[in-house]
């Protein structure tokens, strides 16, 4: 821009004159500068890094929940067995656990909540279309990477044709099982490996799950049913309808189990599930005061 107490009438002075010699010397260092191979550090693309893995090989979370991890096969003995379980332990412990997602417009208002509270969950996750297979790899990523563990719920969660009749087929829940784990692996790596394993609709409402039981043991897998849970997935006459009712419904079903040492919370991240997020302040403060410490299940 031309100042402005400067007139355009000013003349520019005039170019200085570049030698001819000049001229040619500049001329040829351009074209020998054209014909040239591209430098080295050009011509290599810079190597892609190898992706930093979302859980630590061998578990279903990131390093720092090895801090509050419980194998699935513990968790299993002390919900079936009780103070029976041989290492049922002495201090209270909470998990708080939600099935069916991710999904886009309830995850991240659960995560944000368990953040804010400052508590992990496990995330029983649908590998297919219903959960991940709609929500893409970000969700799940974001469940480790906030120190919450991820176990597998199933990749179709199809009643029909996991428990035709209400019988378990252990050739469909073990093949379906098989799937999940292979579309998770693919969001959190190949060192994903989860010891927990929650049936749709709990083990606990169906028959004939003996055999299929037996081939989740061979994998390494533990089911894991629950003994609270706020009633977010009731019949619509049963469902509560406001936080504190959500939270009331753990106190309750605590009570009837009389208050146990271990208490697995059961809550759904589903499309549409918003009142056990609602509920979760309230749910982990009384948790806190009956001296509940917080875990995840591995």
């Amino acid at each position: 821009m031309t100042p402005a107490h400067l007139s355009f009438r000013h003349r520019r002075p005039a170019p200085a004159l570049v030698p001819p010699l000049l001229v040619a010397v500049v001329s040829a260092a351009m074209v020998l500068s054209a014909c040239a191979p591209p430098s080295r550090e050009r011509s290599e693309p810079t190597p892609t890094p190898t992706p930093t893995p979302y859980v630590v090989a061998g578990t279903n979370h990131n390093a720092a929940a090895q801090a509050y991890a419980y194998p699935a096969a513990k968790v299993h003995d002390w919900l079936e067995k009780g103070k029976a379980a041989a290492d049922y332990p002495q201090q209270k412990i909470a998990f708080l656990t939600f099935d069916d997602g991710p999904s886009t417009d309830a995850t991240p208002l659960v995560l944000d909540a368990l953040r804010a509270n400052n508590v992990p969950a496990t995330f029983f996750v649908i590998a297919g279309p219903p959960g991940l297979g709609r929500s893409g790899p970000a969700l799940v990523q974001r469940e480790v990477t906030e120190g919450n563990a991820v176990c597998i719920h199933s990749f179709s969660h199809d009643y029909q044709y996991l428990y035709p009749q209400r019988r378990g087929n252990t050739d469909h829940i073990l093949t379906d099982q098989a799937k999940a784990l292979d579309t998770i692996r693919a969001a959190l790596g190949p060192g994903y490996t989860p010891g927990c394993f929650r049936y749709p609709g709990g083990h606990m409402s169906w028959k004939g799950l003996a055999d299929a039981d037996a081939g989740l043991t061979d994998r390494g897998l533990s089911w894991i049913d629950w003994n609270a849970m706020t009633g977010d997935a009731e019949a619509k006459k049963k469902e509560p309808t406001t936080p504190a009712e959500a939270a009331g419904n753990v106190q309750k079903d605590m009570a009837l189990v009389k208050n146990p040492n271990v208490v697995v919370i059961l809550m759904h991240d589903a499309p549409g599930k918003r009142i056990s997020t609602e509920a979760l302040p309230q749910i982990v403060t009384d948790l806190r005061t009956a001296g509940y410490t917080f875990g995840v299940i591995a």
